[in-house]
């Protein structure tokens, strides 16, 4: 997910909840999603500022409540197919747990050249299954990353919401999780994956001696791939230990 269509499911999230406490008059509300409710919240607003490495933050949308001496919460807003449940690449995962993200890499690339592919050639997407006790910093984030998360919302990117003044809810057609619910409870997995099409296998490529895989993109010069986590992998997908 990414550009207009995170835009949209951003935007119709924050003028939804300043729909419904304005319908409230200006009282706080309860937004709920998936089952999960969250009280006491008088307004949604979108985060600003980036990670330290410059890349986009983890949280998308903060919600500003009146619980624990107007407590904020940080949501992560992703969209229903195969979504990308933490950004930043290498920089970003190496803040967290130094050496995760080149490890996978090196690992990669093992594999990769194991199955005698060339420079030139198209690489497949790679995917490393993150252990438990790695998940739960890689979902959360932390201050540095434009975190930490408190909650996981994913659903469609248009987002349709109903107030409910009789019981004053909010009622959104996501679902909002926990973020260390959500980590304890899915199978995560790094992702590799090439950002513009035409770029291919490049076997000398490196960083400081960790491979990048990827080479320049002819069209467009983009260099290496980009890692992200999800939490679901095709069939037959390569997956490698990390």
């Amino acid at each position: 997910m990414a550009g207009s269509s995170a835009e949209r499911q951003e935007s119709g999230f924050i003028k939804a909840v300043a729909a419904a406490v304005r319908a409230n008059k200006n009282n706080p509300i309860t937004v709920c999603a998936g089952g999960v409710e969250v009280e006491g919240v008088i307004k949604a607003r979108k985060y600003k500022g980036r990670q330290i490495s410059g890349s986009e933050p983890y949280t998308d949308v903060v919600l500003e409540t009146v619980l624990k001496k107007n407590q904020v919460l940080n949501l992560s807003l992703k969209g229903e197919a195969a979504p990308s449940l933490a950004g930043g690449g290498l920089k970003g995962i190496e803040t967290i747990i130094p050496g995760l993200s080149s490890r996978f890499m090196r690992n990669a690339y093992a594999e990769l050249i194991k199955r005698k592919v060339k420079t030139g050639d198209k690489v497949p997407d790679v995917y490393g299954k993150i252990s438990s006790n790695h998940k739960l910093k890689l979902v959360v984030g932390n201050k540095d990353m434009g975190g930490p998360i408190d909650y996981m919302y994913i659903g469609p990117m248009s987002v349709i919401a109903r107030y409910d003044a009789k019981k004053n809810k909010l009622n959104m057609n996501g679902e909002l999780t926990d973020a260390e619910t959500f980590a304890k409870t899915h199978n995560l997995y790094f992702r590799l994956r090439a950002r513009r099409e035409d770029q291919r296998f490049d076997k000398e490529a490196n960083t400081n001696g960790v491979p990048k895989i990827y080479g320049k993109s002819p069209s467009r010069g983009d260099s290496a791939g980009r890692i992200v986590v999800t939490d679901s992998v095709p069939r037959n997908a390569l997956i490698v230990r990390i």
